[in-house]
């Protein structure tokens, strides 16, 4: 009687402990007929590396007074450098969503959290860094009540064409009236070349301490600022603009664990900027390399999963078969992945940048526990942030 009743507390203990999964976890590559109603769908993060490249390039279309430069300025306009050169290069990543590793979630009860591009950010719980992994953009938070402290500043351009007004924002003059200027190109550019020596005097005077008036050290610094804007201007007006883009490409590495990944992010040509066809190159063109070098070989990785998850690693039973594959089928657990740091380094013939990212597809793929869990994930790298075992959330 007392083995019977021992052993009538173990099956009620065994029946008790498997009834807190509270989830049922598929992989939509193994088992593409699941019904998805009534669930929700996640996926494993990849990581695609972004290389920002800021471009400039000095732009005569707009010089009103490229003409006259030689006559006014002593610069011959037609020997100004007018191609395109890198000025920067950034490094950094962005997750996506993996489309081998998608999951179907059949929830029992409890909750799931996934942002908007279905990566895991919350199990049994509410992340609270789900609205900013979701995507919510910084011009969705309200700002109606931000005060700003706008000070009044004195207008110091001085045109013959338009007459201003002080005390108006700084950057957006009151045009209080204006008329019609009937001077030719010429008449305009020799003025322009006359109000660009008297600012330079004024520069030098302020420097000199010979301005007329008296002013403090920030007044000066204030005055000098703004002669050395309108110097530019009009500079620019004979020798044109230097303008900035920075446009943006994403690498999609895939690597295995001992090979380093490379690849040509795009071609650059600095008399045509970016080249995307890469097998009519201009003579000028040069690669913008991507390198991308893992050091660790997981063992490390693999210790610590298991000994703070009890879980186990295994990189994926989507696309196997075999014994193997149908028991990883069989547990039903969610899924996530631990990124491996990896050195991602930009090259071109003048530019060397490096960073240290985190990899998502180098790292393992890790099941949870079956038991009820809470379980919350780093909204960026999209790793295990904290789990806690418990039977009731």
């Amino acid at each position: 009687m007392k083995l019977f009743r021992k052993y009538y507390i173990f099956l009620v203990a065994a029946v008790l402990l498997s009834g807190c999964s509270q989830y049922k976890v598929y992989s939509v590559k193994d088992s593409p007929k699941i019904p998805v109603s009534g669930g929700v769908i996640y996926a494993l993060p990849k990581t695609q590396v972004k290389v920002a490249v800021t471009v400039e390039r000095r732009d005569l279309s707009k010089a009103i007074y490229s003409n006259y430069a030689t006559d006014y300025l002593g610069i011959d306009a037609s020997e100004l450098d007018t191609n395109y050169h890198i000025v920067a290069i950034d490094v950094s990543s962005v997750n996506v969503a993996d489309p081998d590793y998608y999951y179907y979630v059949k929830v029992r009860s409890g909750s799931v959290t996934v942002d908007r591009r279905h990566l895991l950010l919350a199990i049994g719980c509410q992340n609270p860094e789900s609205n900013v992994a979701a995507g919510m953009a910084d011009e969705d938070v309200n700002v109606d009540n931000q005060k700003r402290d706008v000070k009044a500043e004195y207008n110091l351009y001085d045109r013959a064409d338009t007459f201003y007004t002080r005390y108006d924002t700084p950057g957006r003059p009151t045009k209080v009236s204006s008329k019609k200027d009937v001077r030719s190109v010429k008449q305009r550019a020799a003025a322009a070349a006359e109000r660009l020596e008297e600012i330079q005097d004024k520069e030098q005077q302020l420097l000199n301490g010979e301005y007329e008036g008296s002013y403090g050290a920030e007044a000066v610094q204030y005055l000098f600022g703004q002669l050395k804007k309108q110097e530019q201007a009009i500079i620019d007006d004979f020798c044109g603009y230097a303008k900035r883009e920075t446009v943006c490409f994403y690498v999609d590495p895939v690597m295995r664990k001992k090979d380093d990944f490379v690849d040509t992010v795009i071609w650059f040509s600095e008399k045509e900027g970016f080249v995307g066809d890469a097998e009519h190159l201009p003579s000028d063109a040069f690669p913008i390399v991507c390198d991308i070098h893992c050091d660790n070989d997981l063992r490390m990785t693999n210790r610590f999963v298991k000994y703070h998850t009890s879980g186990f690693t295994s990189q994926s039973s989507a696309g196997r078969t075999g014994t193997a594959a149908t028991k990883t089928r069989n547990r039903r657990n969610f899924r996530y992945r631990v990124p491996e740091q990896a050195t991602v380094t930009v090259t071109t013939p003048a530019f060397s940048v490096s960073r240290q990212l985190l990899v998502s597809q180098l790292g393992p793929v890790v099941e949870l526990p079956r038991h009820r869990i809470k379980a919350l994930f780093d909204a960026n790298t999209l790793d295990l942030k904290q789990m806690e075992r418990s039977r009731m959330f």
